[in-house]
């Protein structure tokens, strides 16, 4: 079974180019997405772990720190290693909860997005690139 990649995001335009970016450049990996937290805790409920989870912070229905406390209380994805994606970077770097594993500013480029997928869910056959904070 691929490992899988949940994208948790509310934009339907910038959900929509992510699935299709990690599609594209990431074939090894099945990509899953939700848009919103609850949507996902039911994806997470019933599915299989996911890898990572690119985590959008602010969402409506349920945001994604009401995500994160809900997994914790249900103790669901323990294994899931999460990216929070968002705008509101100094918000975000003081979001502290297990699994959470990186920070990835809006606006971000391809690349970065691909680093984080390659360094969490490697390509099999084909060593991880370093974690390297920049």
């Amino acid at each position: 079974m691929a490992p899988t990649v949940l994208v948790i995001e509310d934009d339907p335009d910038i959900r929509d180019s992510v699935v299709a970016l990690l599609r594209t450049e990431a074939p090894w990996v099945e990509v899953a997405s939700a848009g919103d937290g609850m949507e996902a805790l039911e994806q997470l409920e019933e599915g299989p772990e996911p890898c990572l989870a690119l985590l959008d912070l602010m969402m409506p229905v349920m945001n994604g720190i009401e995500l994160l406390d809900a997994l914790r209380e249900r103790g669901l994805a323990t294994g899931m290693r999460v990216i929070l994606v968002s705008g509101y970077v100094q918000l975000a770097r003081h979001v502290t909860y297990p699994g959470v594993s990186g920070l990835l500013p809006k606006p971000f480029r391809a690349a970065e997005l691909m680093d984080l997928v390659r360094r969490h869910c490697p390509e099999p056959g084909v060593p991880a690139p370093p974690n390297v904070e920049g």
